[in-house]
């Protein structure tokens, strides 16, 4: 198939290059601003310059690419605009954003010494035109115990102060870890705590990409913990959680971060991080093979909506680490989550945004087993009882049974030499599956527990097959989400 036939049609993806961790998700001046990891010349040019790719929408259908409007132009992002966040400065009326700068003093080995972490921050009054680059904060103000990865800072205000969290990996025994800082004005930041897992064994080697997530006034720390499932784990069936190489999810928290983070009296004089963080609460948002490097944003309405990367990183313990196989762009992201507390099933919810549900056509009842053709529907299966399997041609399998979801490829093509993954749930209710030419996500329970995966088969149709016991069953067409790439680089 050809390099469109798996361009998705209800997710953004990039017309050429490739796009990765959401980054300074906002809405500001009612304008959504989804900025990502973009390198505008890969995979054609592997050492691509990685920046902030920006797409703008107004309504989370209709969008415009901007192009990169953060690259590694200056002395301190030279080798890379890393991930980072933003923050709406309600008193200036301005867009600011948070992001790490990467510099290679070609010495080193990039983590234990020869790599500068510059957190920096840019203005904007509209969120399209950028001021000058400003460090804040660099190597000097992290504590010894740092290594040299240092990154994915996070701004909010709390209580009257400013606050940023940064992802951080320990020298001594490459544990992953948040740190914060606290600020008046947004340009000095001083050491304000930090946080580890509990256990003497680390929670994965580097915590990416923190946020706090806040509903029903109950704090959540989400981070990425990195090297979490070594190469032969995924195909073990008891392993139920962090089954990719690379884990996204999230912790309760009792009461606020920053009171947790403050705990840590010792600060920069630390010898480690300070361990806080039971990792059992660890609950990942998404069970399937890609999702990753996700980022929240609360929007005008009061929403908070949840955008993660349709992939992950993947290194030398990740047995069937892959790619897509397209030769001009590559990545997606996923639909805009919107995130609700649900006290009963203690988990949160994510549900796409409703401005989603209003691409749908007319429904069409199926019992059995559907062809879709082309291969975009949302499809609906309510009233579930008992066990029963769902089958995505003859390639990928979704069961339950006896208690557990599994995630099933079939076929090492479409699958790209990956197998299954699975998640215990005590019964399953409903499924909701965002069908896509090359992605599909799995909703189960009213999005309490979530299934993500690329897919790439080279038929035009999919033909979904299932044996549950349901209400009903539905399918409706979907219309395409619309991206006007203004800018293709």
């Amino acid at each position: 198939m050809s390099n469109d036939s798996w361009r998705p049609k209800l997710h953004l993806a990039p017309y050429k290059g490739s796009i990765s961790d959401p980054n300074g998700m906002c809405q500001f001046k009612g304008t959504y601003n989804f900025f990502c990891q973009n390198a505008p010349e890969y995979p054609g040019n592997f050492d691509s310059p990685h920046g902030w790719g920006h797409f703008a929408s107004r309504d989370l259908v209709n969008w415009v690419f901007l192009g990169c409007h953060v690259m590694p132009d200056s002395p301190a992002d030279k080798d890379g605009s890393y991930s980072g966040g933003a923050y709406i400065n309600e008193e200036a009326d301005q867009l600011w954003l948070y992001y790490t700068g990467n510099v290679r003093d070609g010495e080193g080995d990039g983590t234990t010494s020869g790599r500068l972490a510059n957190q920096t921050l840019m203005k904007s009054y509209n969120g399209i035109n950028l001021g000058a680059k400003e460090v804040v904060l660099d190597n000097s103000g992290y504590p010894a115990y740092c290594s040299c990865h240092v990154r994915d800072p996070k701004v909010w205000k709390q209580d009257g102060k400013l606050h940023m969290m940064l992802g951080a990996r320990t020298l001594a025994d490459s544990r992953g870890s948040v740190m914060m800082y606290d600020s008046e004005d947004g340009y000095t930041w001083t050491m304000a705590g930090s946080v580890t897992n509990l256990e003497e064994k680390p929670f994965g080697y580097m915590w990416e990409c923190p946020d706090r997530i806040v509903l029903d006034g109950k704090e959540f720390l989400s981070t990425c913990p990195q090297g979490m499932a070594g190469s032969n784990d995924p195909d073990d069936p008891s392993r139920v959680t962090a089954q990719n190489v690379h884990a996204a999810g999230y912790f309760p928290i009792e009461g606020k971060i920053v009171d947790l983070m403050h705990l840590d009296t010792e600060r920069m004089d630390a010898a480690a991080p300070r361990p806080g963080i039971d990792e059992h609460t660890f609950v990942d948002w998404d069970y399937g093979f890609d999702y990753y490097a996700c980022q929240s944003l609360v929007d005008e309405k009061g929403r908070t909506i949840l955008i993660g990367w349709m992939s992950l990183p993947h290194d030398k313990d990740d047995i069937r680490a892959y790619d897509n196989p397209t030769s001009t762009w590559r990545g997606a992201l996923t639909t805009p989550r919107v995130l609700t507390w649900c006290e009963k099933c203690g988990r949160i919810l994510q549900n796409p945004a409703e401005e989603f549900d209003a691409l749908r056509g007319e429904a069409h009842e199926w019992a059995g087993s559907v062809t879709l053709s082309p291969k975009v529907a949302d499809v609906v299966i309510s009233g579930i009882e008992g066990e029963g399997e769902l089958k995505f041609g003859d390639f990928l399998h979704l069961s339950y049974a006896n208690g557990k979801a599994e995630l099933l490829f079939t076929n090492d093509e479409q699958g790209q030499g990956r197998k299954g993954r699975r998640a215990l749930i005590p019964e399953v209710r409903n499924i909701r599956v965002v069908v896509d030419t090359s992605i599909l996500e799995i909703f189960i329970n009213d999005g309490a527990w979530v299934f993500s995966t690329r897919y790439f088969d080279e038929s035009d149709e999919l033909t979904i097959s299932s044996t549950f016991e349901a209400e009903s069953a539905v399918w409706y067409p979907m219309d395409e989400v619309t991206i006007n790439y203004l800018v293709e680089r």
